[in-house]
């Protein structure tokens, strides 16, 4: 019943909010041009799924599919167009491999860090243009009560190049009834810079590694608990360089003068994650409700919140409706100043600045919310489609970062299975 999986940065955009309240374009692992910096690695998620609820189609058995999503951001934000392609292929009765390529057009305009000029209300934004080609290939091979399905994964962008490698292993206990969940996921990153000066751009390294330990437990035949934890790590060059701070100075020319400078982040990063949720199905709606709660801290001193609720419901024998709401909550990094640094001193006019700052909106004080639809049509039993519909809202709560700063965005899906 259980499946336990690795999921690369190409999971759809709705698996996990990350703790700097990343749009769903820039969880799902954009980088570069859109000042997309923290964690690009591999996502250690788990997928379990309650009998009689979905399409009746087994996972080891041989498909491709075909998936379109647009993910449009308001007032002249950033576009995102992404093709994937999935394929899984039974090798034997004990190994499956199954892979994606995906391909993003990416447009639009993003904040910088700078806040309004003086009598506007709109954050400075700059202009971008990227295209994203990946891919990942992985294997689930059952060995006696152990699944493992290691996982490689490549990621290219003008300015970033991810290369991830990932091992997750599902053991069954107790008659198949409960499942430990063991993964571990290694990137290996280089991000271009820009340097401030006369400096040529460079290519500086980051890595991260996550570890994950978890356990699905059925507690009834149409009731499925699961719960895990997730440290992770990650170190080298995890400032974006296409983010800035305002400084505040005196110096000659009075209080009101401002110096823009590019932020700089920790050169180190560690978090701790744990979820839970809890998945029934009910015979009498011939749908099931999944619950799921995350709670998140790293050492940003970011503390985030998770809340999810889920609708899997089938209606008649052609078509099964998802609804989804999801809200989530975080606090502020120690080191975002959306006002500016106050960088000069009056008293000798030297530059002084803080180890760390950054005027990223996504590390600021704000909540998220995510609502929508998704429909599954089965045409045929080899043949599904899938449609969807997201709104995705992001709003601040430190009444000091300019409204205009978050983005409000319209996310529609579109896409094939087809089993063989």
């Amino acid at each position: 019943m259980f499946t336990s999986l690795i999921c690369g940065k190409f999971q759809r955009h709705f698996q996990n909010e990350q703790p700097e309240g990343w749009t769903p374009v820039e969880r799902a692992g954009r980088s570069g041009n859109l000042a997309r910096r923290a964690s690009h690695w591999l996502r250690l998620a788990v997928a379990t799924a309650v009998q009689g609820l979905a399409t009746g189609r087994a996972q080891a058995e041989d498909q491709v599919g075909y998936r379109y999503e647009y993910y449009g951001e308001e007032h002249g934000r950033i576009q995102v167009d992404t093709h994937s392609v999935h394929f899984e292929k039974k090798v034997s009765d004990a190994i499956a491999a199954k892979g994606d390529l995906i391909y993003d057009g990416i447009s639009g305009a993003t904040p910088n860090g700078l806040p309004p000029s003086p009598g506007s209300t709109q954050v400075a934004l700059t202009r971008l243009h990227d295209i994203r080609r990946a891919g990942d290939l992985g294997i689930d091979g059952r060995w006696g009560r152990q699944l493992l399905s290691p996982l490689v994964a490549y990621s290219r962008e003008s300015d970033y190049e991810s290369i991830g490698l990932s091992l997750n292993d599902a053991i069954d206990f107790n008659n198949k009834n409960t499942t430990l969940r063991l993964g571990v996921a290694h990137n290996f990153d280089r991000v271009l810079d820009f340097p401030e000066g006369a400096q040529p751009r460079r290519w500086q390294n980051k890595e991260a590694t996550e570890g994950l330990i978890g356990i699905s437990q059925l507690l009834g035949p149409k009731t499925v608990f699961t719960a895990d934890f997730t440290y992770g790590a990650e170190s080298g060059f995890l400032s974006d360089p296409y983010r800035n701070v305002l400084f505040r100075g005196w110096l000659v020319f009075g209080p009101n003068f401002y110096i823009p400078h590019r932020e700089v982040r920790p050169h180190d990063r560690t978090k701790e994650v744990f979820q839970t949720s809890l998945t029934h199905f009910f015979d009498r709606l011939d749908g099931s409700v999944e619950v799921t709660y995350r709670l998140h801290h790293d050492s940003y001193d970011v503390f985030s919140h998770t809340a999810a609720v889920a609708w899997h419901q089938k209606v008649g024998t052609h078509l099964i409706l998802e609804p989804m709401f999801r809200f989530y909550e975080q606090s502020a990094a120690y080191f975002y100043f959306p006002e500016g640094v106050p960088g000069f001193s009056p008293a000798d006019g030297d530059l002084t600045r803080p180890a760390v700052y950054s005027a990223d909106y996504r590390l600021s004080h704000m909540f998220t919310l995510t609502y929508g639809m998704q429909a599954t049509i089965i045409l045929k039993d080899w043949l599904h489609l899938d449609m969807g519909y997201h709104r995705y809202e992001m709003h601040g709560l430190d009444h000091i970062t300019a409204a205009s700063a978050y983005p409000v965005a319209n996310i529609v899906t579109a896409g094939l299975r087809l089993w063989f």
